[in-house]
């Protein structure tokens, strides 16, 4: 059984989200930290009250890449601007040595205990997660895609930007190398191939690597466009290519926004690396399928499954797969996932066989050792789910919180895993959350929406769940159930009983004995209430 272990910390009425690289104000209003800002701060806090100097600091977060001094200094003033430590007295600088974090020095404040404890316990939970997700001996997928990233180029008319093109970059390179599904070439050798032309196929067989991205950047006035496009350094082809234009008085954040975007679309479960090998996948012969063909043919289904047949399409090649690579932990842990959504979907015959088999699936492959980093993360993202339904909402969060750790820039998971911390009732992170998801894959509006609405029902904001709900058309039927419930609520029973009737009709199995079997949360209040306002809309019992 886990224990909860804290990620949060409060400082003069501001929330600092130290797994999520976040500082919320009274107000509500967030301030998302550059990927190195949030890393300088997550080092300091778990260090909290010694000091770490300028060489540590500078050696963690940009290892063999050369910057001066100044790339420090800029988060230091940046995380002191978020936390509201005009005066130093958080941060503080330790002349030509380093800093020292002391959230308990400042005037008024009474919970010094407290806060070290939690960083303390904050301190824990990364420790545990930098071990999770450290290299091992195990090699990756033989057909993990690998990527070079060159210096972005300068296109302003005075030619001023070359710096922000080589920090585009950087910021791209650091990120990839914590995406668990991606492997990046490094800064130096990458970097030599900057400001000359370049032939993506001599790039490719020079680094070896499957794939080229590169851009350019160009700012007018307070508006700036970065383009990126990805290149297939097989074909030499253009793969994906997207222009990106924001607007604003502060170029680091827009910088961070707009690097953040391209990674969402990159990599993850939806990204465009995968986009590109599911092409590659198919077009192998049946009788020449490796490990890791089955892997991508099932999730390219799998990723696109609307229906129980789609679903089991999935599951099928799945299981084939294994029977020829009975030690794949990858095909196990995915076999994991089709057994769980097919439960979670209603889709199943036997929800509590298939909640069973998923369990049984994802702590095989976590008693495993020498997991790559792709499989650990799915294992977490899954056992995450499961712990949940198993009551061990303490377990589940901190299993959502590894699996986030270990690919923070996939929107699809972190937003996937917003159902986690609603039903453990830690809504505030959810919606945190889902805002981090959507700013990176604006894309799946209607998930979004469906994650909003789900959240504020249970956060008892019925009108606006039903807002949210009524942008989803058309509406699944466990989606029209749920707006039944805030119908309910609101006393208004025609339009909760015509939900429910809509409902049976999109799915004729729908019954409160179905509802109860695929409901968890961490208030067993919550569930029994569901049931009696469905009741009251008409759901039938069994």
């Amino acid at each position: 059984m886990h224990s909860p272990a804290p990620t949060l910390l409060r400082l003069d009425g501001r929330t600092v989200d130290l797994q999520c690289g976040s500082v919320t104000d009274q107000a509500g209003h967030t301030v998302i930290l550059r990927p190195q800002a949030a890393e300088v701060l997550r080092l300091l806090a778990l260090r909290s009250g010694t000091l770490v100097t300028k060489d540590e600091l500078m050696q963690a977060v940009w290892g063999d890449i050369a910057v001066t001094d100044d790339s420090l200094v800029q988060c230091i003033t940046e995380i002191r601007k978020a936390l509201g430590d005009e005066k130093h007295e958080i941060v503080r600088t330790i002349l030509k040595r380093g800093y020292v974090f002391e959230p308990g020095t400042q005037p008024g404040r009474r919970d010094r205990h407290r806060l070290i404890t939690a960083v303390i316990g904050v301190a824990a939970i990364m420790a545990a997660m930098l071990w999770l997700a450290k290299p091992t001996p195990s090699p990756a997928p033989e057909r993990l895609p690998s990527i070079a990233v060159l210096p972005f180029d300068d296109m302003s008319q005075d030619k001023s930007l070359a710096y922000m093109g080589d920090g585009v970059a950087e910021d791209i390179i650091s990120m990839l190398a914590r995406a668990p599904d991606v492997m990046v070439i490094a800064r130096n050798s990458s970097f030599t191939y900057g400001g000359q032309p370049s032939d993506v196929r001599k790039i490719g067989r020079e680094l070896g690597v499957d794939y080229v991205l590169e851009g350019s950047v160009r700012k007018e006035a307070d508006k700036m466009r970065i383009v990126a496009q990805l290149n297939d350094t097989k074909t030499g082809k253009h793969l994906w290519a997207e222009r990106f234009d924001k607007a604003g008085a502060d170029p680091p954040a827009l910088q961070d926004e707009v690097t953040g975007k391209i990674i969402a679309a990159l990599t993850g479960e939806r990204g465009q690396l995968k986009q590109s090998q599911y092409r590659e996948a198919w077009g192998t012969d049946t009788a020449a399928l490796a490990e890791y063909d089955y892997y991508l043919r099932a999730h390219d289904v799998y990723m696109k499954a609307e229906t129980k047949d789609e679903n089991d399409r999935a599951g099928r090649i799945w299981e084939e797969g294994l029977t020829k690579f009975p030690n794949s932990t990858l095909i196990k842990v995915k076999l994991g996932w089709y057994y769980w959504t097919a439960a979670w979907n209603w889709w199943s015959d036997d929800l509590t066989a298939d909640f069973r088999k998923a369990s049984s699936l994802v702590r095989e492959v976590l008693a495993e050792d020498n997991l790559t980093p792709q499989v650990r993360r799915l294992a977490h993202w899954l056992f995450a789910f499961v712990l949940m339904r198993e009551g061990d909402f303490a377990g589940s969060i901190q299993e959502a919180d590894a699996a986030v750790a270990m690919g923070p820039y996939d929107a699809f998971v972190m937003v996937s895993l917003t159902e986690v911390l609603a039903a453990s009732g830690q809504h505030e992170k959810a919606l945190e959350w889902l805002a981090l998801g959507e700013a990176r894959d604006p894309s799946r509006k209607i998930k979004h929406h469906l994650m909003r609405a789900y959240n504020y029902r249970l956060m008892g904001r019925y009108e606006d769940s039903i807002g949210e709900y009524q942008q989803t058309e058309p509406m699944w039927a466990y989606s029209r159930l749920s707006l039944a419930i805030n119908y309910v609520r609101l006393e208004r029973l025609d339009e909760a009983k015509a939900a429910v009737t809509e409902a049976l009709t999109a799915n004729p199995r729908f019954t409160q004995a179905a509802w109860r079997e695929g409901s968890f949360y961490s208030d067993p209040a919550i569930l029994e209430g569901e049931l009696a306002d469905l009741a009251k809309a008409g759901l039938p019992e069994k």
